[in-house]
């Protein structure tokens, strides 16, 4: 600090003594801290009249340090550091306001009648921005709401709206789930959900809970991931709709079901062919009423080792070299001509289901770049099941339909080659002494 009378030349801050300044708030360890930069123009005053105990008792704004508050702006209550931190307080009626801003990151907290740089209004409510990283976090649990309280009175937990809305839901849900049961179809986990509402969602316990009157949209311009530990819950008092410009994949490791109480289930494919496999089991089609089958083209019902129709008592069985006819009252048969020639047979390719867990498997022996020609091996699976051979000319083997899971294979090297019988050494030594000579 230099004192105005002083004409003495000194480092900056050797002028006078260091002094206190006086705070709208100390104590020990706590108080209010907003330090003078240098240039500052301060008021002296002097503890109890001692001109040996002077403080800084105020700042001054001059010619040369502006006010942050002039005629422009006199509604406004603002505290601006050096940096450019700055918590601003609006009170002119019907545009009150509370701002609070840094420059790092843009980032700023506006609540009330926004306003931007130029006091133009930008929107009403409350804007939390930043160009940097942005977190929330919470330990005991999350509420994200639009069901609205008048000038927020009410608790601040207040989720009844919210969970009469899942409540009526999850009892609409447990009737279908009871008219599953009577259907004999998979059966939704209605009881895990239940569960959560009960324990965790009536209580916010370590949720996020976001509800709102009108709806809640979730929107990315790529892509949107949902991801559970334990389980995905979707319910709607009306209707769910999923469409995709591209595919739909549904995947599942234990079982799918698909249940509908009142309506139809339809299955259509515009385009492309549709194809229904049971690739390791049985599968049933069964109506209480009339079952069609129509292609407006051909049909092919084949079966590899027999095919049975019954009706009514009767049957007719197709299988190797022979079709039965079974009947207990009138076989009758109905033609213009009947031509009967000698026998024949005709066999039908069955597709391959890849659930039987059976596919392919190559072997490719080599040393190098050379392949190592009539190898025996051994092929040890992961389930115990063993298989051996001897490599082709290529060092290669194919086996197909083994099981779908780890094997090693163990080769039996080819015996080395003989060793070439080497110039006898009497030989060597009497060329060696030509050479000498």
């Amino acid at each position: 600090m230099k004192l105005d009378f002083s004409r003495e030349d000194a480092e900056q801050g050797y002028h006078y003594l260091w002094i206190r300044q006086a705070k709208p708030y100390a104590g020990d360890t706590y108080g209010w801290h907003t330090p003078l930069i240098t240039g500052t123009e301060v008021g002296i005053a002097f503890d109890g009249g001692d001109p040996d105990r002077p403080y800084i008792a105020h700042a001054f704004h001059d010619s040369e340090h502006a006010d942050v508050v002039t005629r422009d702006n006199r509604s406004q209550n603002i505290l601006r550091t050096a940096r450019d931190n700055e918590l601003r307080m609006e009170d002119q009626r019907q545009a009150e306001h509370i701002a609070l801003n840094t420059p790092f990151g843009a980032t700023a907290l506006n609540q009330g009648h926004i306003v931007d740089t130029q006091n133009d209004v930008r929107g009403t409510g409350f804007e939390l921005r930043t160009d940097e990283f942005g977190v929330i976090r919470v330990a005991k649990g999350l509420l994200v709401t639009a069901d609205g309280k008048t000038r927020g009175e009410g608790e601040v937990l207040d989720m009844d709206a919210a969970l009469k809305e899942i409540e009526a839901v999850n009892q609409q849900i447990a009737a279908l789930a009871s008219a599953t049961r009577q259907a004999k179809a998979l059966e939704a986990d209605i009881a895990s959900q239940q569960a959560m509402f009960s324990s965790r969602l009536k209580t916010l316990h370590e949720m996020i809970h976001f509800s709102a009157p009108e709806g809640i949209a979730f929107t990315s311009a790529e892509h949107l991931h949902l991801a559970a530990a334990d389980n995905i819950a979707l319910n709607a008092g009306g209707d769910i709709s999923i469409g995709a410009e591209g595919h739909i994949t549904g995947l599942a490791g234990d079982s799918v079901g698909i249940f509908a109480q009142h309506g139809k289930l339809s299955l259509i494919s515009a385009q492309g062919p549709v194809q229904l496999q049971a690739q390791n089991g049985m599968m049933h089609l069964s109506a209480e009423q009339k079952l069609t089958l129509i292609s407006a083209r051909e049909m092919l019902l084949a079966g590899k080792k027999r095919i049975r129709l019954v009706g009514g008592g009767s049957s007719i069985l197709i299988e190797q070299g022979q079709i039965k006819y079974e009947t207990a009252g009138t076989y009758t048969r109905k033609a213009s001509r009947l031509d009967t020639e000698g026998g024949a047979s005709q066999t039908v390719k069955v597709p391959y289901l890849p659930g039987k867990g059976e596919s392919d498997l190559a072997l490719n022996f080599f040393d190098g770049q050379e392949a190592i020609p009539k190898a025996p091996y051994t092929l040890r699976f992961e389930g115990g099941s063993e298989l051996a051979g001897v490599l082709d000319e290529q060092g290669y083997a194919l086996h197909k339909n083994v099981p779908f899971e780890s094997a090693t294979v163990t080769y039996q090297l080819p015996p080395p080659e003989p060793e070439k019988p080497w110039t006898p050494w009497d030989l060597l030594l009497e060329k060696t002494s030509v050479r000498e000579g």
